[in-house]
């Protein structure tokens, strides 16, 4: 069965070519954005190098620009014409390079250190593009390159664009509390990095705890906003999803009165956009003078963040 998304007037077996390729689902599998590159997690290093590997194995193609971003990846490849070269050499190369990251994806998925995201780390297909002139060969090029640092644009505004409460509570030092979706029993420490605290929701310490501020999104986390409204600790809820207009009494009651703030990049009604959920964790780590965490999802977002971040 012929790929629909091929052309039959282009000759894929000698020429230079641009080429995306994305992640099932559109999940985020490889890393975060932050500070203008991408972070790469394990998965993505482990398919950064195979991209990389390729060309040892096949002489008649040169590695050029190439970029692993957060849910896809960018290269451009250069195939030069060789006798043995297969009639679509770009599909038999980029069909191996899939076949193989796959095959790691599954030892990831087994070992615990990436989630499952099903049968295939790819979407069955990719897109290409022939490129036929130096100054297009050049853009592409400064396009891969400066891929991480336009992710971020015209995609979110900034955080507090939308709030209520407190805003007075920012200039505090603040007591991050992050926590995967996950069993809420199991509380871990993060083994890798002891900048960071044991596993476990931030104990009130009066008489003036620090804020806490989480997106509170995960039921560890929202285990946290109750404990913070139980003994009216100040907190700050970074919304990925919008302020909803009929806060829950509680918090509209603690916005009222000064001890909570509520922010969001979004409008009221937008709801939660995976990449957006990850720019507001950025936000919350960014903001905190301390660090806590609960159970951290092996090859999550979160890991990636935590590993990632510098303190202030």
């Amino acid at each position: 069965m012929s790929n629909p998304l091929r052309n039959s007037n282009i000759n894929y077996s000698d020429g230079w070519f641009f080429v995306t390729m994305q992640v099932a689902q559109n999940k985020t599998m490889f890393g975060v954005i932050a500070d203008d590159k991408c972070e790469l997690n394990a998965l993505g290093e482990k398919v950064g190098s195979s991209w990389e590997g390729m060309f040892a194995r096949h002489p008649e193609a040169y590695r050029d620009a190439s970029v692993v971003m957060p849910n896809h990846f960018h290269a451009v490849i250069r195939i030069h014409r060789r006798p043995t070269n297969k009639p679509n050499h770009l599909s038999y190369l980029i069909q191996g390079f899939k076949s193989f990251t796959t095959h790691l994806y599954h030892a990831a998925v087994r070992a615990g250190q990436c989630p499952d995201i099903g049968t295939s780390l790819w979407m069955s297909s990719y897109y290409d593009n022939l490129i036929t002139s130096r100054r297009e060969l050049e853009n592409i090029r400064a396009y891969v390159r400066d891929n991480p640092a336009r992710w971020d644009n015209d995609r979110f505004g900034p955080v507090t664009t939308y709030h209520c409460g407190n805003l007075e509570l920012l200039h505090e030092a603040l007591v991050a509390y992050v926590a995967s979706e996950g069993p809420d029993a199991e509380v871990r420490p993060h083994d890798t990095d002891t900048r960071y605290r044991k596993a476990g929701p931030p104990c009130p310490a009066p008489p003036c705890p620090a804020p806490v501020i989480s997106t509170f999104t995960s039921p560890q986390e929202r285990g946290v906003l109750a404990r913070c409204l139980a003994v009216r600790r100040p907190f700050i809820h970074v919304m990925p999803g919008g302020i909803p207009k009929r806060l829950p009494p509680a918090v509209a009651r603690a916005c009222a009165e000064g001890w909570a703030l509520v922010l969001s990049p979004s409008a009221p009604g937008t709801g939660i956009n995976k990449q957006r959920a990850i720019w507001c964790n950025r936000y919350v780590l960014d903001r905190a003078a301390r660090i806590t965490h609960g159970y951290i999802r092996p090859g999550g977002t979160l890991e990636t963040l935590l590993k990632t971040h510098t303190p202030p």
